[in-house]
């Protein structure tokens, strides 16, 4: 239920930045939200369910806006295993921690589809804009702690269907007080 509901949340991510973030003019930003659910589901999910998404959503992502098939995909599946190896090291789990942990994975991912397509297609010209890449890490890293937080919802929102009844009384911790 949870890989459904995020596969449709990434889908709509996804249509929503292809075609009403692309109509905003340059200097307002572009945010690469599909980028932030691909960091959310290698921090939070686990392994098999996790490189499953974010290899659908690299050919999502390549079907949409992608200069060569397959370039998102292997991109999305080197960050998610950097980052499944990162957060089972280190404790990433804080607003804190999250925003430079988005801003330094998306200058790695954005500068490795950047080298990636210099070297497939050496006879064409492909810019990197400095201004617009640092525009977008810095809004990436003020809206990962909503987006993860929306997304943290979610996902408890799934779990707990269905088990929790308002009306029933909730036993305490302790089996002597029940």
């Amino acid at each position: 239920m949870v890989v459904s509901a995020l596969f449709l949340l990434g889908t709509i991510l996804l249509i929503l930045q292809t075609t009403v973030l692309h109509a905003l003019p340059e200097w307002f930003g572009r945010p690469n939200l599909l980028f932030l659910l691909v960091v959310f589901i290698a921090t939070n999910l686990d392994v098999y369910k996790g490189a499953m998404l974010a290899l659908l959503f690299g050919l999502l992502m390549d079907i949409f806006s992608g200069i060569f098939l397959g370039l998102h995909p292997i991109v999305y599946l080197l960050l998610f295993f950097v980052l499944q190896g990162v957060s089972r090291t280190l404790a990433i789990n804080e607003a804190v921690h999250q925003m430079p942990l988005v801003a330094l994975s998306y200058l790695a991912t954005a500068s490795s589809i950047y080298l990636f397509a210099t070297i497939l297609a050496p006879e064409s010209t492909f810019y990197w804009a400095w201004g617009n890449e640092i525009l977008q890490v810095l809004i990436l890293a003020i809206i990962c702690i909503p987006f993860f937080s929306f997304c943290k919802w979610i996902i408890a929102l799934l779990n707990d269907t269905g088990k929790r009844n308002p009306f029933r009384r909730q036993k305490s911790g302790n089996r002597y007080l029940s």
